[in-house]
């Protein structure tokens, strides 16, 4: 997938994803705020959101594989991908 079908296709359920796991109201406000991403306009803003959620999942990804709390786990590891995929092509599409 291109940059702006990772944005029309997927960002509503990472956002999701994040906003129904965690109660950290910074990570739930990027969550909130990549989806009102204009793109190609909003380029920065969308850069520095999705690096904010990526480094949180990095910290986070091996504590919901453990949880026995955590219903939705491939959705976390899906979101996780997506997000790493979309600064991967964000950072070459300079």
């Amino acid at each position: 997938m291109n940059i702006e079908e990772i944005i029309r296709i997927e960002l509503e359920g990472i956002s999701q994803t994040i906003i129904q796991y965690t109660n950290d109201n910074f990570i739930k406000s990027y969550a909130k705020q990549i989806l009102s991403i204009e793109y190609p306009s909003d380029k920065q803003l969308l850069e520095k959101l999705v690096s904010y959620l990526v480094d949180w999942y990095s910290k986070k990804i091996d504590v919901i594989e453990s949880s026995d709390y955590v219903v939705s786990k491939d959705a976390h590891y899906k979101s996780y991908e997506i997000l790493k995929e979309l600064k991967e092509q964000l950072n070459n599409y300079n």
